[in-house]
């Protein structure tokens, strides 16, 4: 649980680990989301930066520097990845998204990030790790509007990739709506060199 400081509880804050579409990727995944809503008359807040989601949790301003320190250990064990994304899935009657290819590799990245999970329960929530990592579209759609959205998206494709070589730590407070970017960490692993034999 938070500890209390002088009687008060912390101000908690909400955050996310995301890794970043690149600018010409993130740009075609915005032109589908403006399409979508368009040709269908939908109607939500605005769903932020395209990204491929990891993880959400809550915390206070205190915790922030150990769980960033946490999270740089982690990361040092991390190799860049390609990302593929393709086509188009559905949670059924509420949500449409971009389906990632290879998901196992978005989820042993997620694994990884859950040795941190204690650090990001200090709020007494437990964190949200992503089961089902890809990148959404609409959400919270009615049914009607979800089936009529289906019979197209059933048979339309989409193709893109991008190499992972990071991912980063947002936050907001519960005012804001949007998330600022607290900091970037790039996957920084090296294979340990082997020493070469000694010829004789």
């Amino acid at each position: 649980m938070e500890i209390k400081i002088n009687g008060c509880v912390p101000q908690l804050f909400e955050y996310q680990l995301v890794i970043d579409l690149p600018a010409g990727l993130r740009l075609q995944v915005e032109a589908e989301r403006l399409q979508l809503t368009a040709n269908y008359g939908i109607l939500q807040p605005p769903t932020g930066r395209p990204a491929v989601s990891l993880a959400r949790f809550k915390a206070s301003k205190m915790m922030e520097n150990k769980i960033i320190s946490k999270l740089q250990q982690l990361v040092i064990k991390e190799k860049p990845f390609m990302i593929e994304l393709r086509d188009y899935g559905s949670y059924p009657m509420h949500a449409i998204f971009i389906e990632i290819d290879n998901q196992a590799r978005v989820l042993e990245l997620i694994k990884n990030l859950k040795q941190a999970r204690q650090l990001m329960r200090a709020a007494g929530d437990e964190p949200y790790f992503l089961l089902d990592p890809q990148v959404v579209l609409a959400g919270r759609l009615d049914n009607d509007t979800f089936i009529e959205i289906m019979k197209e998206y059933a048979h339309k494709n989409f193709a893109g990739n991008f190499l992972a070589d990071s991912f980063l730590l947002l936050k907001r407070n519960e005012q804001e709506k949007r998330y600022e970017m607290v900091k970037r960490f790039e996957f920084e692993y090296k294979a340990v060199k082997k020493p070469q034999g000694v010829l004789f």
